[in-house]
């Protein structure tokens, strides 16, 4: 099981004072990334296989699916710390929302308003 923390964050926007907001951190550990890996492995390359019996198109999805999926296991093998459920005001309009950040736990990231559409900058504080 990951462990999980909560960690707050400022955003920062072109108008307004920076506002706060909080994402919650899964870490991996070694183990645990490579099982996530093998995990999204064997579900690309299952999809490939079924997609064998689809005339034509198998010539195509077969092997996109077949490179999607060890283009995967990569990266969730190079996943060390997973972002979610990110929250915050925005500094300039004020709305509350859901984040959409980088799978890649970062900071600093550029994130976007969901509702006036300006661009943010998320920070640790200092």
């Amino acid at each position: 099981m990951p462990r999980a923390r909560i960690q707050p964050f400022t955003l920062r926007g072109y108008h307004g004072e920076p506002t706060a907001g909080t994402v919650t951190i899964h870490e991996f550990n070694r183990e645990q990334r490579l099982r996530r890996a093998l995990a999204g492995l064997g579900k690309w390359w299952g999809v490939a296989l079924v997609c064998v019996l689809i005339p034509v198109a198998h010539f195509v999805l077969v092997p996109s699916f077949l490179v999607y999926g060890t283009w995967q296991f990569f990266q969730r093998l190079g996943t060390a710390e997973l972002a979610t459920d990110a929250r915050g005001v925005c500094p300039d309009c004020g709305a509350e929302q859901a984040l959409e950040l980088a799978p890649r736990w970062r900071a600093p990231q550029p994130v976007t308003c969901r509702q006036c559409h300006r661009g943010l900058r998320l920070t640790l504080p200092s």
